[in-house]
């Protein structure tokens, strides 16, 4: 019924304005139809899909990546607080950034991901990981890293509010 009293109401007031004015009388439009369906907007009350274990895995490795390119290291800080060799690679970036370095790196290409238990979840990671130049501003020492491929094992939390990573390591 509100569709039809908004019709009616945009319709009839440009009819009810030409009394009001010395302008010749204005030919009525009647709005475009479209056989669009409207989309429906999500309710506050819905809740957004649960990422999966495999799209955050994919979401962490890139976190990583930034964090080595830009010294950023919040993102991924966030995503690993309770892993020890995480944690360690923070703290290298800082530590390179801090002293005025930087590091140059295409990124990484993940491969393929195999869940390797249920309890906790843990997954099996393949990856293309391309060349690292990681240059010391302190020493002016620059490292080079080759470009590989690699397989890593990543054991996941749930939390309320997603995933963090607990532990990783090179198999």
């Amino acid at each position: 019924m509100h569709v039809r009293r908004a019709l009616a109401l945009a319709v009839l007031a440009p009819l009810l304005l030409v009394g009001c004015s010395d302008d010749p009388e204005p030919k009525p439009q009647m709005p475009e139809t479209s056989t669009a369906t409207p989309t429906e907007e999500p309710t506050e009350t819905e809740t957004p899909e649960v990422e999966s274990a495999e799209d955050f895995i994919r979401r962490w490795v890139k976190a990583g990546d930034e964090m080595q390119v830009t010294g950023d290291t919040a993102e991924y800080d966030a995503m690993t607080p309770n892993c020890k060799a995480c944690q360690g690679f923070v703290e290298s970036v800082e530590q390179v950034y801090a002293a005025g370095g930087s590091a140059q790196f295409a990124g990484t290409t993940v491969t393929k991901i195999r869940r390797y238990a249920a309890k906790p979840p843990t997954y099996d990671v393949s990856q293309d990981v391309a060349e690292t130049v990681i240059k010391h501003g302190d020493t002016g020492k620059t490292e080079t890293y080759p470009a590989g491929s690699t397989r890593i094992r990543v054991i996941l939390k749930t939390t309320q509010s997603g995933w963090l990573v607990t532990y990783f390591g090179i198999l």
